[in-house]
């Protein structure tokens, strides 16, 4: 997780995404209709089977929320927001510092809490440390500890989606009633059927915010100096080496970061964070990734439009995401630059990627 702070910046990295390959089976027991390219009423304006959907009100296009199928909630996804339960009567001490987080996650973030204690019961082979022993590193005070809190929920995210992928599988814990295992996610350099997520940088959107190269400033991408790095090309193996199922991976725990900070927002008010930047820049990244595979990587694109697994774990991430940016709303202190960054994510020309799975899955 990369985690920014205004005028510092808090960067803390799991080097674990490449344990996170890419293939088993759908996580969903339902079964899929399948989409008829023969519907009428369906818009196709580039030619490749799947509907554009840019009238939301033409019939057939965008598919009408359907909270009870999996990826297919839309506007209408929901779920238990964090609450501003009084952290009176916790005791704080730098000795029970975790358990003083759990408590309070407890109170304000239950599912904050339950990814906790999923993660730490899954340590990462061969490295020392619970997730939560390994990121909760400042115990000097109560205030501390809770401004901590949406890194460590992030990042034992991560463990819990690792300790549950297989050799050629990606979990993805959405909720603790939603999960779902995908196959063939990573690069095909590594067994799987995408590619880099370091060629976002040579997409047409990439110019429209760079990469700050190293510093926490608005009108630039903070995100890319850390998810984006390296080239598909050579032989070094950097954190923009890995596929989809890591992209994926980290826009899953994004919104934990944001759904965590919203939960603690008020222990934040002597500082801004980028909570908020996190989960949209990662929203971002999953369309323009989309779009690249769609119109220059037809084998990714065959694998992340036709399984349904795929399309349910986008479209779930995706739904979710958007709930608590609308959530978050007004929470200046969760953010550096996310206007500006929600800007670029609502641009019709990459929504229209969302809405070709949508119509895909939900038809």
């Amino acid at each position: 997780m990369a985690r920014f702070s205004s005028p510092t910046a808090l960067v803390t990295t799991l080097a674990l995404l490449g344990l996170v390959a890419g293939s088993a089976a759908c996580g969903s027991s339902e079964e899929r209709a399948a989409y008829d390219p023969n519907q009428p009423a369906q818009i196709d304006t580039d030619g490749d089977g799947i509907p554009d959907s840019p009238d939301p009100n033409a019939p057939g296009a965008t598919p009408a929320p359907q909270p009870g199928r999996v990826g297919c909630s839309g506007t209408s996804y929901t779920e238990p927001l964090p609450t501003t339960a009084s952290l009176a009567g916790l005791t704080f001490s730098q000795a029970k510092a975790g358990e003083y987080l759990l408590s309070a996650l407890e109170r304000r973030y239950p599912l904050g809490k339950w990814l906790v204690d999923e993660g730490v019961a899954r340590p990462l082979p061969g490295q020392p440390g619970t997730c939560l022993e390994r990121f909760l590193s400042d115990k000097s005070s109560a205030s501390r500890v809770l401004a901590q809190a949406g890194t460590v929920v992030h990042e034992c995210g991560h463990f819990l989606d690792i300790g549950k992928s297989a050799a050629r599988s990606a979990a993805y814990v959405i909720r603790e009633d939603l999960e779902l295992s995908c196959k063939s996610g990573d690069t095909t350099s590594r067994g799987g059927k995408t590619f880099a997520r370091s060629l976002l940088k040579s997409d047409a959107y990439y110019a429209k915010r760079k990469a700050c190269g190293g510093q926490v400033r608005q009108g630039c991408d903070m995100y890319a100096d850390i998810y984006l790095t390296g080239s598909a090309t050579d032989a070094a193996f950097d954190s923009g080496d890995q596929g989809f199922n890591s992209l994926l991976e980290e826009a899953t725990q994004y919104v934990n970061s944001i759904a965590t900070g919203l939960a603690f927002a008020d222990q934040l008010q002597n500082q801004r964070v980028s909570e908020r930047d996190g989960i949209l820049t990662f929203l971002w990244y999953v369309e323009r990734y989309l779009k690249m595979a769609r119109e220059e990587y037809p084998d990714a694109y065959a694998t992340l439009s036709t399984d349904a697994c795929w399309r349910q774990a986008i479209l779930s991430v995706w739904d979710r995401g958007w709930f608590y940016v609308e959530a978050s709303r007004g929470k200046d202190n969760l953010e550096i630059d996310a206007p500006a960054i929600e800007e670029l994510a609502k641009d019709p020309a990459l929504t229209v990627e969302i809405d070709k799975l949508r119509s895909l899955e939900c038809q």
